[in-house]
């Protein structure tokens, strides 16, 4: 079901890659400005907010990212209030920090929020479990209430999702810490062979069957990387083997766009410089009307 005409789409620039190996991404954001990629589209009308970008001063990047995610969150806060939809465009995926703090504050006197998480990787680590350090790595853990407290605390200091209201679609690569958190916690995971198994259709009717149960709206987060990486090239953490772009943008515009429960979504680690042909610009633009128009 189609949305009418109704309240202007808010289009929020998480424009930083400090949380990422490569920083590229951060230009993300500030490209499909620059070269009006959405109004090529059929979106709803729309308004660009100011990009938050680095800040000039930092101590390290959890300072940096502490500070830009209470923008951001600040920023979704009065977004969902207002009654009013939006997407922000990332920058790294540690961006899912303010996007899901500011809707989880504005929705907390009426109750919780849920979240589909489309992604290759878990993105549930902490730094006692990564590998990398790289917070791009650790959103879901800091959403869940696990982290540094400056992570963990944007807004509010709850937790600002429940293990039961979160679910993952599109898992293929992940280490042991960030699985066992997960699985401790009861986060369902539908990994690439489930969605292979059981088609994305069923999956994702399901997923919005858990994200609703017990919350009053939900949103929609996409790593690019969760897709097939053939299809969507501009994305700095390329892993084989997964969604096809036009079973998700199916999937999105016949269970998700027009439900009045949806709130909002978010789409990072966009890279320009790795883009092929202008492949993942069209794919960022299939998937906001998908979702959108």
């Amino acid at each position: 079901m189609k949305t009418q005409a109704g309240p202007i789409l808010q289009v929020l620039s998480a424009a930083w890659g400090i949380g990422s190996g490569n920083q590229d991404c951060s230009e993300g954001p500030l490209y499909l400005a620059e070269h009006r990629s959405l109004e090529k589209l059929t979106l709803p009308p729309h308004h660009w907010q100011k990009a938050i970008t680095l800040p000039k001063h930092y101590s390290d990047a959890v300072a940096a990212i502490s500070q830009m995610s209470l923008q951001l969150a600040r920023q979704v806060d009065h977004c969902v209030l207002n009654k009013e939809p939006f997407v922000t465009l990332g920058g790294d995926h540690s961006c899912a920090i303010g996007t899901w703090s500011g809707a989880a504050h504005a929705l907390s006197s009426k109750g919780d929020l849920g979240l589909i998480w489309v992604d290759a990787h878990m993105d549930a680590h902490t730094f006692a479990t990564t590998p990398s350090r790289n917070i791009h790595g650790m959103p879901v853990a800091c959403l869940l209430g696990y982290g540094e407290a400056a992570l963990i605390e944007v807004l509010q200091k709850m937790p600002k999702i429940k293990p039961g209201h979160l679910c993952l679609i599109g898992v293929r690569s992940y280490e042991e810490g960030e699985a066992a958190l997960l699985q401790s916690l009861g986060v369902r995971c539908f990994k690439m062979d489930e969605v292979a198994q059981k088609g994305l259709d069923a999956v994702m009717q399901e997923a919005i069957q858990i994200v609703t149960q017990g919350t009053v709206a939900y949103g929609i987060s996409i790593d690019l990387d969760g897709l097939d990486p053939d299809e969507v090239p501009g994305v700095g953490s390329k892993v084989a083997g997964g969604l096809g772009l036009q079973a998700l943008a199916d999937a999105l515009a016949c269970y998700v766009c027009g439900d009045v429960r949806f709130i909002g979504a978010e789409i990072a680690e966009f890279n320009p410089h790795l883009d092929v042909n202008g492949k993942t610009v069209r794919c960022i633009q299939s998937l906001l009307e998908a979702l959108f128009v």
